[in-house]
C-alpha cells in the first residue's frame, strides 16, 4: 500500500490540509481567513495535490479531524473527505483534534519536555472541551480523557502541575488558576492550533496498526449536539454533557465521558 496520504483539519477556525509520504511531511497549506472552510476546501486540496504532482489515485489513505469542534466546520471536512474517498478503495482515519493539538505541542510545540499537557478548546458556557496527555515510548498517551469540562471539573482531575495548550488562553487561565489548577507554563497563538500535519502524523500510525476503515464509518466526535439540538431535546445531548443538569462533583481522576 501507498504510504501517501492526506490529511485535513477543519474542526476549528483555522483550516489546513497537508500531504504526507511515510514520515516526511510533502506539503502544509492553511487558508488564510478563518471560517471560510466551505469556500477554501477543496481548492486548498487541489492546489496541494498539483503542486506535488499527484493525483488521488496515488494516495493510499485519507485522514481528517473529528473532533471536538465547530459543529459546521467538522460536516465540511468530513463530507469533503468522504467525497474524495467515494468510489476509491482508501482506508480512512479519524483523529482527534484534541490529542493533534497534543503532538503538536509535545513536538516542536514549544511544551517543556516532559511536561503533561492540558490542551484546550472553548466549548462556551463557561465550559472547554478538553484533555491531557504526557510522551511515552515516544507517542502521546492519554492522561486525561477527553470530555467536556467547567474549571473546577479540571483543578479536581489534575492536582498537578500542567503545561496549558490553547489558542487564546487568556481568560482561561485566570479562571483556571482560581479554581485551583496550577499552570507551569503556557502554549498558545499559532503554536497551539490544530494542524493537518499534525492529524496526518497521528493517522500514518494508525493506519500502520491496521486500525483504517471505510469512509462511510467516519463520524465527527463532537462531546455535545448543537444548540439548537439541545434546547429541542432538553437535558443532556451527549454522554459528555453535563452542562444543563445539577449534578454531584465528579470523583478526582474521571472524565465526563465517564458518566
Amino acid at each position: 500500500m501507498s504510504r501517501r496520504l492526506l490529511a485535513i483539519e477543519s474542526a476549528t477556525d483555522w483550516l489546513s490540509v497537508s500531504l504526507h509520504e511515510g514520515e516526511r511531511v510533502v506539503d502544509l497549506r492553511e487558508a488564510e481567513g478563518t471560517r471560510q472552510h466551505a469556500s477554501a476546501l477543496m481548492p486548498l486540496i487541489a492546489g496541494m495535490l498539483d503542486g506535488a504532482g499527484w493525483a488521488l489515485a496515488d494516495l493510499g489513505g485519507l485522514a481528517a479531524s473529528v473532533g471536538p469542534g465547530s459543529f459546521t466546520s467538522l460536516r465540511i471536512g468530513l463530507a469533503t473527505l468522504k467525497g474524495l474517498a467515494f468510489g476509491r478503495d482508501l482506508p480512512v482515519v479519524g483523529v482527534s483534534t484534541l490529542e493533534a493539538m497534543a503532538t503538536g505541542a509535545l513536538g516542536d510545540g514549544g511544551a517543556p519536555v516532559g511536561d503533561e499537557v492540558l490542551v484546550l478548546l472553548d466549548a462556551r458556557r463557561g465550559e472547554a472541551y478538553a484533555g491531557a496527555w504526557k510522551t511515552r515510548e515516544g507517542r502521546p498517551s492519554e492522561t486525561l480523557a477527553e470530555g467536556l469540562y467547567a474549571p473546577v471539573e479540571l483543578a479536581a482531575d489534575l492536582d498537578r502541575r500542567v503545561c496549558l495548550v490553547c489558542p487564546e488562553p487568556a481568560a482561561w487561565r485566570a479562571n483556571f488558576e482560581a479554581a485551583g489548577l496550577e499552570v507551569g507554563s503556557v502554549v498558545e497563538g499559532s503554536a497551539a492550533r490544530p494542524r493537518a500535519d499534525r492529524v496526518g502524523v497521528l493517522a500514518l500510525a494508525a493506519l500502520e496498526r491496521g486500525e483504517g476503515k471505510p469512509a462511510e464509518a467516519l463520524s465527527a466526535r463532537y462531546l455535545r449536539r448543537a444548540e439548537a439540538e439541545a434546547q429541542r431535546l432538553g437535558g443532556p445531548v451527549e454522554e459528555g454533557e453535563l452542562a444543563r443538569l445539577a449534578v454531584p462533583s465528579r470523583a478526582p481522576g474521571r472524565s465526563l465521558a465517564d458518566r
